[in-house]
């Protein structure tokens, strides 16, 4: 399996564990522990501080890509995290529609992933 193709696996997933129901039906191959962890990470817990957590999504730009949605669709305007990779690189993350705001005060609700999962989906269509 290519990059690309376990990136957007990892895309997909990211979009179901937010929704709250698990794989798609379509992810017919195992998905690699790290990037569910990734996944279970950014849907189970709040980002404290403004940062997300360490992360395999960090170290690739496709990686990247999905989480700049992911924070698009689910913080608002006006709002940024930041994240730094394991070699020390710098990124920021810019909110945009708000769909799931209090993220950063706790673990977004099921409507709050609902919402965010609707946002990604719509984008990638």
């Amino acid at each position: 399996m290519s990059g690309s193709e376990i990136e957007m696996k990892t895309m997909a997933l990211i979009a179901a564990i937010l929704a709250g129901c698990g794989a798609e039906p379509g992810l017919a191959e195992p998905t690699p522990p790290s990037l569910e962890r990734d996944a279970a990470s950014l849907a189970a817990h709040r980002l404290e501080g403004g940062s997300l957590p360490q992360m395999r999504l960090l170290g690739t730009p496709r990686g990247r890509d999905v989480l700049a949605r992911v924070v698009s669709c689910a913080l608002p305007r006006g709002t940024a995290l930041t994240a730094i990779t394991r070699d020390g690189t710098p990124y920021s993350f810019a909110g945009g529609l708000g769909l799931a705001p209090g993220w950063i005060e706790h673990a977004p609700s099921g409507a709050e992933r609902a919402r965010v999962t609707a946002c990604l989906r719509l984008r990638d269509a």
